[in-house]
């Protein structure tokens, strides 16, 4: 296992426990985007933040752009900072787009007040996103931007988990599958892990981890999107659900690495045919072009570790 200890790495406990601590001084230091008010008004302006347009400021980040926002990711040989810098930079901008989801599936006057929490974190995770992007880190000053992200993202966890209860038990009457909720839980679950790993210093990635994780999200957004398109789109249809089956086989019987990078790969090329086909209405569905291209933008993320996985 390869690993990096920078000065100042934090003990596990020091680490989740120093968070809240350190949350509020640098996300009040991020310019450009106020958490809204907590008027109605303010909080019912639903939609995808416009963030001002920048290029990562850590050095040995690379970007992928297969996808139509760009996917920051370690370039090859890159140091601790910029593996953990490409990973707050995704995940903050998944996270981001998580509750812009929720949100969007949230209509209604009796949905205000959870539509409301998923908006605010809407914007945290924006402002998580230009502080992790704005400013270039080095491997010994990167440990309060793994604080104060961890933090947020323990409380989205929550946020979550309690709407996933609430919409199973009926108390929530929303229009987000319960499986839904459980599936973006367990993205920011699994980042919360990277974060404790990283603030160790450890960078590598473990295949048998990687294929755990990505085998069951691919397959959970292929399923997604079959119960999205159009039911005249039979073939589509039918095409996602066989896919999703073969990638519950590859997480049941755990195959090779590289029999992974190809159904990474195949997995992209789908999903780029769909994203192209809702974008120009050749394919008849009720999936947001800003959802396409959210999950065509995990299953590079799954491409690329893969790769780098031990």
């Amino acid at each position: 296992m390869e690993k990096r200890v920078p000065q100042g790495k934090l003990g596990r406990r020091q680490f989740a426990g120093g968070a809240m601590a350190t949350a509020g001084a640098s996300l009040l230091a991020t310019p450009s985007l106020a958490l809204p008010d907590k008027s109605y008004a303010a909080c019912e302006s639903i939609g995808p933040l416009a963030l001002p347009a920048g290029s990562a400021y850590t050095p040995g980040i690379s970007v992928d752009r297969r996808s139509r926002k760009p996917v920051f990711l370690p370039a090859p040989g890159a140091g601790y900072a910029a593996h953990a810098v490409s990973e707050v930079l995704f995940w903050t901008d998944q996270l981001m787009e998580h509750a812009f989801f929720i949100s969007l599936l949230m209509p209604g006057d009796h949905l205000r007040g959870p539509r409301d929490e998923a908006r605010q974190y809407q914007n945290l995770f924006a402002r998580h996103f230009l502080a992790a992007r704005d400013r270039g880190y080095g491997d010994y000053g990167i440990s309060s931007l793994l604080t104060s992200t961890r933090s947020s993202v323990q409380r989205f966890i929550e946020y979550k988990r309690r709407m996933q209860r609430a919409q199973e038990s009926g108390s929530l009457r929303s229009l987000v599958w319960p499986l839904f909720f459980d599936h973006l839980a367990r993205e920011a679950e699994r980042f919360v892990a990277r974060l404790d790993r990283l603030a160790y210093g450890d960078i590598a990635l473990q295949s048998d981890e990687v294929s755990a994780f990505w085998t069951t999200i691919m397959a959970d957004h292929l399923e997604f999107i079959a119960h999205l398109l159009d039911p005249q789109e039979r073939a589509l249809i039918d095409q996602a659900t066989a896919r999703a089956g073969q990638l519950y086989q590859a997480h049941a019987f755990r195959v090779d690495s590289g029999q992974l990078a190809t159904m990474a790969d195949e997995v992209i090329d789908f999903k780029s045919a769909a994203e192209q086909g809702i974008e120009t209405g050749q394919i008849k569905s009720i999936i947001d072009p800003a959802l396409a291209d959210h999950v065509l933008r995990e299953a590079v993320r799954f491409s690329d570790e893969i790769r780098r996985a031990q």
